[in-house]
């Protein structure tokens, strides 16, 4: 049986382009060997992730980054047994959460900012598909 699950956090300290390009490297890495997809999406105050797989896999993955200093307001949106992945294109997919965005934000998220605490899991993961889908 798979698993999704989705999160959003802040980084607990300004993270440099080159560092979130590091992020995601590592992530993909680990994602594959540990047979996970996903996507990541970030801009410079927060961060919204989808994580799909064996549920022991996206338990521990999530329970990893929850315990990441580089993380605050860990905040669990939503874990679901799912038939298929959404998301199996990637170990791990990246999209800024940049102006470009600004229409999906608003669609996705009431407003034109990208503001994953305030969004409801289903919206989530709209968002998520929506930017996977460019």
């Amino acid at each position: 049986m798979l698993t999704r699950l989705i999160y959003a956090s802040e980084p607990s300290q300004p993270l440099a382009p080159e560092s979130v390009q590091t992020i995601v490297d590592h992530a993909s890495m680990a994602n594959e060997r540990s047979q996970l997809t996903g996507m990541l999406v970030f801009d410079s105050s927060a961060f919204l992730q989808v994580l799909e797989g064996r549920r022991e896999a996206v338990s521990e993955t999530f329970c990893r980054i929850a315990r990441d200093s580089r993380h605050r307001r860990v905040l669990l949106m939503d874990v679901v047994p799912v038939d298929e992945r959404l998301f199996s294109r990637w170990s791990m997919g990246f999209a800024a959460a940049d102006a470009q965005g600004r229409e999906l934000f608003l669609r996705f998220g009431g407003h034109g900012r990208f503001e994953p605490h305030a969004m409801t899991a289903a919206s989530a993961l709209g968002l998520l598909r929506a930017l996977a889908a460019h």
